[in-house]
């Protein structure tokens, strides 16, 4: 019995230690498991210099905490997670992505956290990926010079209402 609690409370500090956020007791209740860390692979940005409706974002996206794995991109035809945002979703709903080159520059991850939980909460995180870029007369296509590029979900926050 003794064996077993200890076990317990070394189970729950590693794991709370390997997150980057604070989880409400509500949430810890429900045992799910919970975002800690991801990576962005192939990251890719395409910007079409006649034509910005050819622009394009695309990368790969991994979390193995939650076993979810999606591919990401943004184009022409992308509609935003929510009307008037600058979410866009994956291939797979639960993971969203904010790409933004002025103020806090960067690509922040979105992923819902302990789907059907009430309320809904979502873990974030942003990643600073550095570019290397080739110019041609048709545009410009940067790739990161890292890949994978490891990134923490640092924010747990309710989700914003869809």
């Amino acid at each position: 019995m003794y064996a077993a609690t200890l076990l317990g409370l070394l189970a729950g500090a590693a794991t709370s230690e390997a997150l980057k956020y604070d989880v409400p007791t509500s949430i810890k209740a429900t045992n799910c498991p919970l975002p800690a860390n991801y990576t962005v692979s192939d990251f890719t940005i395409y910007t079409d210099t006649a034509n910005n409706t050819k622009s394009a974002t695309t990368f790969s996206f991994s979390d193995p905490s939650t076993g979810i794995e999606t591919f990401c991109s943004r184009n022409s035809t992308s509609k935003p997670s929510a009307t008037g945002t600058n979410r866009w979703p994956c291939d797979n709903s639960m993971v969203a992505f904010i790409w933004q080159t002025t103020g806090i520059a960067g690509l922040t991850m979105i992923e819902q956290a302990c789907p059907g939980s009430v309320p809904q909460f979502e873990a974030s995180g942003l990643i600073a990926p550095e570019l290397a870029c080739t110019n041609s007369t048709s545009g410009s296509t940067c790739v990161a010079k890292q890949s994978p590029i490891f990134g923490d979900f640092d924010s747990f926050e309710p989700a914003p209402p869809s």
